[in-house]
């Protein structure tokens, strides 16, 4: 495994000569900013990330708060796990049991599979056509752009673990969430509600009784929301005991749904939004008995926001920001611990695009923090456990 260089903790703002809302230039910047607006729907016209560095930039974290000491060791350095993957996406750790080291599971929406991931980098594929179970690539998977690159969204977005120790994964381009059962064979749990399609099932979230929440975008659609394909808007749903119920409308939401959570005792529901807008913020909503929710609240708003979110054992939300990549760390409060910001290569050819696109936590004591960073799947030491999902061992 190698390391990227640690470097000192930053206690205040970004320097002046590095703000943070930095109108992007045009160019493969804006091409590879419209390619993972496609996947995980994050900038937009309005809101352009800040352009890369021209000089690479290290791995730091930005301190926000002192009690970030008691999550992250001021002096923690962010381990490359394994590379290659292009856009790696919707991370899941899957725990040890009866001898078996456990594994990281990640998710590949370029490459239509889902892949097994160990502690020492080795890769190789746990779930294959795991997005797009069809053969029709002339009209299915959602055209996109990537640095200098065209290609077809055509892989699944996100993994989970239910409580049963069973995989659920969102088959983008088969327009479906699915499960894996005990004997190899695949259920689609739903794929559609009221009789519409679902225009691409993004990322989920699984509670202690069963109910899966999940977001539904418009990746599985090859012209997007506005190309003929959809046939409801995007939303948020929940899946249980065989029953589809819509949770949150794009309306209500105020933008398209994208990363989502559940805090540790299941009584809030978190919902990134507005993450095509200058001010990206997370939404909070109570959960009721009858798992759905009420009224929505401002959580936190800022850098940080765009797709992959987690709560830890004591409440801290984690969410990540795609681009430049970042991963943001909130209190149960809604306050600002600190930022860690990934590693970047510098501006020069081949492009190579550096993100963080979602997060799990992971080591069978849930006290590493794994992140996919496009290309990359990192690693970083955490002081505090976070949360592994599926039963206890």
């Amino acid at each position: 495994m190698r390391e990227q260089p640690g470097m000192a903790r930053s206690t205040g703002a970004p320097a002046p000569s590095d703000p943070p809302n930095r109108i992007a230039r045009p160019g493969r910047w804006a091409m590879a900013c419209a390619m993972l607006s496609a996947a995980i729907a994050f900038c937009g016209a309005d809101a352009q990330p800040a352009p890369p560095s021209a000089t690479p930039q290290p791995f730091r974290i930005e301190r926000a708060d002192p009690a970030l000491d008691a999550l992250i060791a001021p002096d923690a350095t962010l381990r490359t796990i394994a590379s290659g993957f292009g856009f790696a996406d919707g991370p899941v750790w899957v725990r040890g049991h009866g001898g078996v080291p456990g594994h990281l599971l990640v998710s590949s929406i370029i490459g239509n599979v889902v892949y097994k991931v160990s502690p020492a980098g080795e890769v190789s594929v746990a779930l294959d056509t795991a997005g797009y179970s069809g053969s029709d690539f002339a009209h299915d998977g959602k055209l996109a752009s990537f640095a200098r690159l065209h290609l077809i969204l055509i892989g699944p977005n996100c993994t989970g673990i239910d409580h049963q120790g069973r995989l659920i994964w969102c088959a983008g381009q088969d327009r479906a969430l699915k499960r894996l059962e005990p004997d190899g064979t695949r259920t689609v749990l739903a794929d559609k509600a009221d009789g519409k399609r679902f225009n691409g099932p993004n990322d989920v979230a699984i509670a202690a009784n069963g109910a899966i929440y999940f977001t539904d975008s418009d990746v599985g659609l090859r012209g997007g929301i506005n190309g003929g394909l959809a046939q409801m808007p995007n939303a948020v749903w929940m899946w249980k005991d065989g029953k589809v119920t819509q949770v949150v409308s794009r309306d209500e939401l105020g933008s398209e749904p994208n990363g989502i959570a559940l805090s540790p005792d299941d009584k809030y529901l978190y919902l990134s939004a507005g993450t095509m807008s200058a001010t990206p913020k997370i939404m909070r909503y109570p959960v009721k008995a009858d798992g759905s929710v009420g009224p929505g609240t401002l959580f936190t708003q800022g850098p940080g926001i765009g797709d992959g979110m987690k709560t830890d054992a004591k409440g801290n939300l984690y969410s990540t920001g795609p681009m430049p990549g970042i991963v943001r760390i909130t209190d149960p409060t809604g306050k600002l611990l600190g930022l860690l910001h990934m590693p970047t290569v510098g501006n020069r050819e081949p492009t190579k695009l550096i993100c963080a696109s979602a997060m799990a936590f992971g080591g069978d004591d849930a006290k590493t923090l794994y992140i996919t960073a496009c290309d990359d799947v990192y690693a970083i030491d955490l002081k505090s456990p976070g949360l592994l999902e599926g039963p206890a061992r």
